[in-house]
């Protein structure tokens, strides 16, 4: 009698197990795959870490933890067989589930390539200063979705990665050396010569304008209130914004050292 009550217990036991066996098998498949991705990507970050940028080795991480974590749950779904339901009428539903979903994150979906492909492309940096459509400041952060910027101006501005990628990008950061001009009007009796050679002159004491290429000063057209005239001087990318900022003030004290009317 002992026997046959142990018996009968075991055989409950296995039975009860089987019934759920199919979602232990599905748990099992999941807890699997998020340790391995685990695993995976520590070894990735070790093996990239020092040979791309930080950014880069964040979201090259993340993507490839998610990717297997996925495979995962679509190996779970695949050993689950509910009653009633057959595998392929699962299928059907989730490939109208994932068209609907498609259409619905397109925008979505195609920032998240753009992403991609900035990251692998690298037109720009975190910490680089850009121009994106008149959207001027330094790069703080990249993401798979959007590029954030801050601005001279202190906003912070973001921008979808599929019109970055699609669009023009100035960046000034990796510019070795960068040019200004700035044009002005002098009246039409002063002393043109003069005025190149005191501009030349006063750009030579600027420890940040170049020697080569040289700075130049040249008449450019005559206009209604005088003679327009042009300044142009060279830079290393990270001095641009000095002489950008610099260079009017520097053409507006040469000018009145030698008593000469302008304007801009």
């Amino acid at each position: 009698m002992k026997n046959f009550i142990y018996q009968l217990f075991w055989e409950n036991l296995l039975s009860y197990i089987q019934s759920y066996l199919f979602y232990i098998e599905a748990v099992l498949a999941i807890i699997i795959s998020v340790l391995i991705a685990r695993f995976i990507t520590k070894i990735v970050r070790r093996k990239l870490y020092g040979n791309v940028p930080s950014h880069t080795l964040v979201n090259i991480s993340k993507l490839i933890y998610y990717i297997l974590v996925i495979i995962g749950l679509l190996i779970a779904i695949r050993s689950l067989q509910i009653p009633g339901v057959q595998l392929t009428e699962l299928l059907i539903a989730g490939g109208f589930i994932g068209i609907v979903i498609g259409l619905a994150a397109q925008q979505t979906l195609s920032n998240f390539f753009a992403g991609l492909l900035i990251l692998f492309e690298r037109p720009f940096k975190i910490g680089d200063f850009i121009n994106f459509n008149n959207n001027i400041g330094m790069v703080v952060d990249m993401g798979f979705l959007s590029t954030k910027i801050h601005s001279w101006e202190g906003f912070y501005i973001r921008i979808p990665n599929s019109q970055i990628f699609e669009g023009p990008v100035i960046n000034y950061s990796t510019s070795i050396v960068r040019l200004v001009r700035v044009q002005f009007t002098v009246p039409f009796e002063a002393d043109i010569k003069k005025i190149i050679d005191a501009l030349l002159k006063k750009f030579d004491e600027q420890w940040y304008i170049l020697v080569e290429p040289r700075p130049t000063v040249f008449p450019v057209d005559f206009v209604e209130n005088g003679i327009l005239m042009e300044a142009r001087a060279w830079t290393s990318g990270r001095t641009w914004f000095d002489l950008f900022s610099n260079m009017p003030s520097l053409i507006e004290n040469t000018l009145k050292e030698l008593g000469i009317q302008y304007s801009y």
